[in-house]
């Protein structure tokens, strides 16, 4: 039996925003992961994604991308519409989004063979899209999920 192989792991770099309000994923595949398209993500995320938001508070880890001139200077120019909290380093446990992340791997593309990168980045964003429609889905806990249960209590 020949088992078809991958040869050399290929890698899809995806930004990603979980709103805390809806547990929905925002999520936009780039070229690279690298400050610009960091930029391009930030930009695609106040201008159609939050554009009826008048104020958004990101939460970023300490990716060093996040801490760039170019960013920097994004998050100066915007200070009227984005808020920046920054994770405690060596953290990534306090980021919701990390258990997407997580759970993208395991349920989506781990021990899984993608003919082609086009075909791995098809099963990301299908993967954002199913969580986003199933709002029983486990991982959809959310801030207004977290404040009835603290009302409840």
């Amino acid at each position: 039996m020949i088992v078809p192989s991958a040869g050399q792991n290929r890698r899809v770099p995806v930004f990603g925003a979980l709103d805390a309000m809806t547990g929905e994923v925002s999520a936009k595949i780039t070229a690279k992961k690298r400050s610009g398209e960091f930029l391009q993500f930030l930009h695609w995320l106040l201008g159609d994604v939050y554009k009826s938001c008048r104020h958004v508070y990101l939460f970023l880890d300490n990716c060093s991308i996040h801490h760039t001139q170019a960013v920097q200077q994004f998050f100066d120019d915007h200070r009227d519409r984005v808020t920046v909290i920054w994770n405690a380093t060596y953290a990534p446990n306090l980021n919701l989004i990390e258990r997407f992340w997580g759970h993208l791997k395991r349920s989506a593309i781990h021990n899984y063979y993608f003919e082609t990168v086009k075909n791995l980045e098809k099963a990301i964003m299908r993967a954002v899209r199913t969580l986003n429609r199933n709002k029983n889905h486990p991982l959809r806990l959310n801030l207004q999920t977290v404040h009835s249960l603290v009302q409840a209590a």
